[in-house]
């Protein structure tokens, strides 16, 4: 591990980052809760990269799962907990109201937090923060919620934003992130919606449909984000431009950046489904990604240059932290990883369950350690990983969480409080090194609604020395909604692609025209990302000069999907005109043709992911648990067990059938024999559970108590339920064995 070092035995929270950590976590309330000399972290276990140290900033009992963070504009630092969530093998009393959202304090102010500020409970299950509008939006299924914040740090006026933010499916599958991008527009992953604040109204929007749980972005505003299995994919273009006719690319949006999805933990970790071949190598380590979560474009000071624009992923199943090197070529946003047989930060600790990374206002890594034994939800946990847990102590490991902080040197105590910036001043910060800081300037400009900063804005617009500021300081003008033509100059912008591209997608969003030499200019620079962005605004703005110009380009690239994608949804009817003005192109019309004829979205999408696993689990806990017990272990003198048993794991039709019609006693289950007086009932006879749900009952039986595959159909269901058999004849052993023995 020549590049890589052990983080030293008990580091102390004390002890661990006096006089280094920033943002000022004192604040001034008291609130009451245990000191920090209680709580000591052991990370003996953890090999982080060389030159870097590991930090934590609060650990339990303080804090409890946390899966969320969030700064304020003073720099105070905000946890989310979802308490609820799997505290036991069951998942019982998943929706208590137990979560919070605390305030960090650091009442002796050396550096650590030491006590905790609850500003809201009794939460069940919330999942994101954000610190916007000088307010806090979370999420709390189904709703969005927007809370203002007093000056006391007591919620304020609470505004409900979406009632239909997360309705319905499984906890690991809801919407979730709540990224405010440089576009001035919040997006989540695992959404199709948008959300923004105009004018104190909340506007909502239909959007791509993106990621798992996290959400990051770049510099340029291009979202990435991940599935369970795919460590990092994402968009090549700034989010929206071809979202106009209900339109989703395939060849620009939702692409894997990073081919290679390896993993390479310090031990074997409890996986779900680690007995599918090639899920774990002969010693038990994990191979790839199985719950890649928590994605990060980092950019901060205090990480060395050649970590600034890398993407972290979280993989809290193998207990370690990738990080991920990204090629920047247009159209080709891709990655590989930065190091082979060995990760960023990796744990031997089982418990580290990183789920989350953010930025901080100080220029650091931070990482949302959930710090919990089980995070499988029951729904899609297999007997095997129960085993699992069970054997390696896993299902006790509650109570705990932590937050670390990753630097690559010791820093000194530095203040990070914006909200005592003067407004010219954040102008300044808008060139800032730090994307945190950048981020926060813009939002603090646009909600100030001052509309004199418009000239030293243009100013910063027009300053040809650094691009990332400039578009800052571009959506900060559409954000003021003071930006206007006369803020447009192409000539200061042909050097700088990124920011020409935003300035051509608002100028067609807006219905800027510009000039034929401007054009001219444009599309001799020969560059590919601007010439995409060109063929939008040509389309959007189209008439009859347009053509000269989109034919050059599909000229250029032999009529490419990629540029044909941004033409077709920008035309908006103009198609007739197009066609006529063209000769030739006839694959590219046909396309742009079969864009238009879709219809466009009336208001935003609602995606509910409902999984057949977790609606089965629902039933099974009102028609089965009852007398199976909710873990599948049966119940003395009242049911057999479910877990490893043969009528489960054999022929799945033998399931529907005792699923159907029942099963009588005496009956013999993994050697186990059972003679109840009473027989199970069928459910053929309950009119409330259709064919679907007596499937899903019966895969989730098989995918929680055994390993068989999840095989039952609908029509399986059905064509047993139609069979010459009356309902309340119920089934003995010794007939399913004549008819489901093996021949």
């Amino acid at each position: 591990m020549s590049s890589h070092h052990r983080v030293a035995n008990q580091l102390n929270l004390r002890k661990g980052i006096s006089g280094t950590i920033l943002l000022g976590l004192s604040i001034l309330i008291i609130a009451c809760g245990p000191s920090h000399e209680e709580s000591s972290v052991d990370l003996s276990g953890y090999v982080i990269a060389e030159d870097f140290q590991l930090q934590p900033i609060v650990a339990e009992p303080l804090i409890e799962a946390p899966i969320d963070i969030s700064f304020d504009d003073q720099g105070r630092l905000w946890v989310l907990e979802m308490q609820g969530y799997m505290r036991t093998l069951e998942g019982v009393d998943e929706e208590a109201p137990i979560g919070r959202i605390l305030v960090m304090e650091d009442l002796d102010q050396d550096g650590a937090a030491d006590h905790t500020k609850v500003f809201l409970d009794d939460l069940v299950l919330a999942r994101a923060i954000a610190h916007v509008y000088r307010g806090l939006l979370y999420a709390e299924p189904p709703n969005l919620w927007f809370v203002e914040i007093n000056p006391d740090l007591t919620p304020g006026k609470k505004t409900l934003v979406d009632p239909e933010y997360a309705i319905g499916g499984n906890v690991e599958h809801q919407p979730n992130g709540l990224l405010l991008n440089i576009d001035n527009w919040i997006y989540n992953a695992k959404s199709a919606k948008r959300y923004r604040r105009v004018n104190g109204e909340w506007q909502i929007e239909a959007t791509s449909f993106r990621g798992q749980w996290g959400i990051t972005r770049d510099e340029m505003g291009r979202l990435i984000y991940n599935d369970n299995s795919n460590q990092a994919r994402g968009d090549q273009v700034i989010p929206n431009l071809l979202y106009k006719h209900g339109f989703n690319s395939e060849s620009v949006l939702n692409t894997t950046i990073v081919d290679d999805q390896r993993v390479f933990p310090l031990k074997a970790t409890a996986v779900n489904r680690g007995y599918t071949p090639g899920t774990l190598q002969e010693d038990g380590k994990l191979i790839a990604f199985t719950s890649a979560c928590g994605p990060l474009y980092f950019q901060g000071q205090l990480l060395p240059n050649e970590y600034q624009g890398n993407v972290f992923v979280c993989a809290p199943e193998a207990n370690l932290i990738k990080r991920n090197l990204l090629d920047d070529l247009p159209f080709s946003l891709t990655g590989q990883q930065a190091w082979a047989g060995k990760e960023f930060i990796a744990s031997t600790d089982q418990g580290f369950r990183p789920v989350n990374l953010k930025n901080g206002p100080d220029g650091a890594m931070y990482i949302v350690d959930m710090h919990r034994g089980i995070i499988q939800h029951k729904a899609y946990m297999t007997s095997y990983l129960r085993d699992q847990y069970i054997s390696r102590g896993l299902d006790s490991l509650v109570g705990m969480g932590r937050i670390l902080r990753v630097t690559a040197r010791d820093d000194s105590w530095t203040e990070t409080d914006l909200s005592q910036v003067p407004l010219p001043q954040l102008v300044d910060s808008l060139s800032s090194e730090n994307m945190w800081i950048r981020d926060r300037a813009q939002q603090m400009i646009i909600y100030s609604g001052d509309e004199d900063l418009t000239e030293s804005l243009a100013d910063l617009l027009n300053d040809t020395s650094s691009e990332v500021p400039r578009i800052h300081a571009l959506y900060c003008l559409e954000g003021l909604q003071t930006l206007s033509k006369q803020h447009i100059n192409i000539n200061n912008m042909l050097m700088h692609p990124r920011l020409l591209a935003h300035m051509l997608k608002l100028m067609g969003d807006f219905g800027i025209k510009l000039t034929n030499r401007a054009l001219g200019d444009m599309i001799a620079l020969q560059d590919s990302t601007v010439d995409y962005y060109t063929s939008y605004l040509l389309a959007k703005n189209f008439n009859g000069s347009a053509i000269t110009y989109l034919t050059q380009l599909l000229d250029r690239y032999e009529q490419s999907r990629w540029i044909q994608e941004p033409i077709a949804v920008a035309l908006q009817g103009d198609l007739d005109q197009f066609r006529n003005s063209t000769n030739g192109y006839a694959n590219t019309l046909d396309f742009i043709d079969s864009v238009q004829s879709i219809p466009p979205p009336e208001e935003a999408a609602q995606v509910i992911w409902e999984d057949h696993l977790t609606l089965g689990l629902t039933h099974y806990r009102t028609h089965c648990a009852t007398c199976h017990g909710a873990d599948g272990k049966g119940i003395r003198d009242l049911a057999p067990a479910l877990l490893a048993s043969e009528y489960v794991s054999g022929d799945p039709r033998m399931l529907i059938e005792v699923l159907l019609y029942g099963l009588q006693g005496p009956i013999t289950v993994n050697a186990i024999e059972y003679n109840f007086s009473a027989a199970m009932p069928g459910l053929k006879m309950n009119p409330q559970l259709t064919d679907k749900e007596i499937m899903e009952i019966g895969n989730y039986i098989r995918n929680a108590f055994t390993t068989s595959p999840q095989t039952i159909t609908e029509e399986m269901v059905k064509a047993l339920r139609d069979q010459d058999r009356p309902a309340d004849q119920t089934y003995s052993q010794q007939e399913l064995i004549k008819k489901y023995a093996p021949q």
